[in-house]
């Protein structure tokens, strides 16, 4: 696992997870989170890529980015887009809640099933309870 989480970061959500290189071809970094809790702010960093990339994050222990059937286990609760050559972040006022943890991968497409990873590393950052 490439994904890092340390605690009581600040009032706003006690857990940071940074994933350095995220991607979908090896399969999703599962359970980032530990357990339950929100969602209130996600990086997106998506400089070294000249299209945009998509964070697809599960609410579940585990995910398969390569499962395409409907609501299966490669279908994302949350999807972001980092457009080419960019940072972004996404503020979640009041978070938004998951009850099994999470599980995310970035690939070149929103299709559900996609598995190609960007042609270079991106980053993200999650702040959550």
């Amino acid at each position: 696992m490439d994904a890092t989480s340390t605690s009581s970061i600040t009032e706003l959500g006690g857990k940071y997870v940074l994933d350095r290189s995220c991607s979908a071809g090896q399969g999703a970094t599962t359970n980032v989170t530990g357990g339950a809790g929100s969602i209130f702010m996600v990086q997106i960093d998506n400089e070294a890529n000249s299209t945009a990339s998509y964070l697809k994050i599960r609410d579940n222990a585990s995910a398969t980015p390569g499962t395409t059937s409907a609501n299966g286990a490669g279908t994302p609760h949350f999807s972001f887009k980092a457009p080419a050559y960019k940072k972004i972040t996404y503020a979640i006022p009041g978070g938004a809640a998951f009850t099994a943890g999470l599980s995310m991968w970035c690939a070149t497409s929103t299709a559900v099933g996609n598995q190609t990873d960007p042609s270079s590393a991106v980053i993200v950052k999650l702040i959550c309870s």
